[in-house]
């Protein structure tokens, strides 16, 4: 509970959401992070939050957790869980909290289940070594590269803009058409030093 000298007037609770992974995929359940704060240092274990879809019904709630998050004052949090949309493309939904009537909105894409499975393996240029914590994307999907150079990404069948890139090197793109189970291999050269200038 507040201290007794807080009017009700200043409990504004603040709520944020985080490590929600998109794109959800249809017939899929969503998990994610759901966190709240009020600004007069309520504790706020047990407090109900709920995602509500785009039409205003509620379609999870829990009760937020006992201990704030790491390295916050009182930012009390908790997983929760949602089934995606039956439908592709980008969807909004809204998260609330029970304490303070805080209301945040977040934004996701849903898209159709897998059909193939794509691996991505990458390797540098002129060492021809495996290169890891490459950033590989896929049209919309996303993926990093492990200890071995491989990233794997599931996709329905279809046509992609295949971006890969890390820091240091150049960026690679190119278009690919998804038919079935694979293995890509890419080759991305490391960026040239910037030409100095010559001074007299």
């Amino acid at each position: 509970m507040p201290p007794k000298d807080v009017e009700a007037g200043e409990h504004k609770t603040s709520i944020a959401v985080w490590d929600l992974v998109s794109p959800l995929v249809i017939g899929r359940t969503a998990k994610m992070k759901v966190g709240a704060r009020c600004a007069a240092g309520c504790q706020l274990t047990d407090h109900a939050v709920e995602i509500h879809g785009a039409a205003g019904k509620t379609i999870a709630r829990t009760g937020l957790g006992g201990t704030p998050w790491p390295g916050t004052s009182g930012l009390y949090w908790a997983d929760i869980e949602f089934p995606a949309p039956a439908e592709a493309g980008t969807h909004t939904f809204s998260v609330t909290s029970e304490h303070g009537g805080a209301h945040s909105e977040f934004s996701f894409i849903v898209v159709r289940p897998p059909d193939h499975s794509l691996t991505i393996q990458v390797h540098d240029k002129t060492t021809k070594e495996t290169i890891a914590d490459v950033e590989v994307r896929l049209g919309v999907y996303r993926s990093i590269t492990d200890a071995r150079g491989l990233a794997t990404v599931d996709v329905p069948k279809d046509s992609y803009a295949l971006t890969v890139w890390k820091l240091g090197y150049e960026l690679f793109s190119t278009e690919i058409n998804v038919t079935g189970t694979t293995t890509i291999e890419v080759e991305i050269a490391v960026e040239p030093e910037p030409a100095q200038p010559y001074w007299m």
